[in-house]
């Protein structure tokens, strides 16, 4: 195609990826009954609206695009159906138990991951000041942009869900603990009165 930019087709893209992001993370705040967990998918939820929406009013501000999305990103346009069969499993179930949520999230952090990197590689954002950033906040402040705030927050949805993890590891760590009795089933020994 004439007359389409790498950032323009990386806008899109990720932009429709955000998009769906929001809604999964939607449905599965949802279904999810462990409080902590439902607020910050909820919270992950909202910055993937926030995300999709700048990028779009930043295209439509630079000329609109005609892209569609059959013409975005080929790994994306991947990631995209995949998040899309994933939300469509989770609209079927009525609840997601914590076992299920771990395997839920170890694959919304990569969704996270491949956006971080995509976003730091489209907008050449140098993602090693983001951590120096954070040691001194004054020194970088010309440095700021709409793409470095969205990969620190892309950074910052990795962190809830690796503490997501956390959370459900202590839960599920009764099971580790639990006591092994001497007679696991007191049935086969037993011998009922004649």
């Amino acid at each position: 195609m004439i007359g389409i930019t790498f950032v323009e087709r990386q806008m899109v893209s990720l932009g429709l990826m955000e998009r769906e992001l929001f809604e999964m993370y939607t449905k599965l705040s949802e279904r999810v009954e462990d409080l902590p967990a439902k607020t910050l998918f909820t919270y992950i939820a909202s910055d993937s609206l926030k995300h999709s929406t700048v990028l779009v009013k930043i295209i439509e501000e630079a000329g609109g695009s005609k892209l569609k999305e059959q013409d975005c990103d080929e790994n994306i346009r991947y990631h995209i159906d995949l998040i899309k069969a994933l939300s469509t499993d989770i609209s079927r179930t009525k609840k997601v138990d914590r076992e299920e949520l771990l395997s839920i999230i170890d694959t919304l952090a990569g969704f996270e991951t491949l956006l971080f990197d995509e976003y730091a590689k489209a907008f050449h954002v140098n993602t090693t000041k983001l951590t120096e950033e954070d040691e001194d906040p004054d020194k970088n402040e010309t440095d700021l942009s709409i793409f470095s705030l969205i990969v620190k927050d892309e950074d910052l949805h990795k962190q809830i869900l690796l503490s997501l993890v956390n959370i459900c590891d202590k839960k599920l760590d009764f099971k580790d603990n639990t006591p092994v009795v001497k007679y696991q089933s007191p049935d086969s020994w037993y011998v009922p009165p004649r």
